[in-house]
């Protein structure tokens, strides 16, 4: 457990983030998840955020389609974060 955790970590703060590093895959977001905190818990960081993150080491399949997915994510075309009702009527 991260002492520094706060509702909205991962699903909020690092959604796009972890969608990209992982490529959609739940293996490689599970241990991307495990190593971050393994690394935060050992600099006594006590939080996962993106700078954290730069530095865990992800699989060789993941980190492959980074690259597509982070621009997609940049541009808006991509998104991890489900429509809200207003946007969906907006739309």
């Amino acid at each position: 457990m991260l002492a520094e955790k706060h509702p909205g970590m991962l699903a909020d703060d690092l959604s796009d983030y972890l969608l990209a590093r992982s490529s959609g895959h739940f293996a490689s977001l599970m241990a991307l998840i495990n190593r971050g905190c393994l690394r935060a818990i050992r600099t006594r960081h006590e939080r996962l955020d993106t700078e954290l993150m730069d530095q865990v080491n992800n699989d060789a399949a993941a980190e492959e389609a980074r690259c597509e997915l982070v621009s997609a994510l940049e541009t808006g075309l991509l998104t991890s974060r489900p429509q809200t009702r207003q946007r969906r009527k907006s739309a």
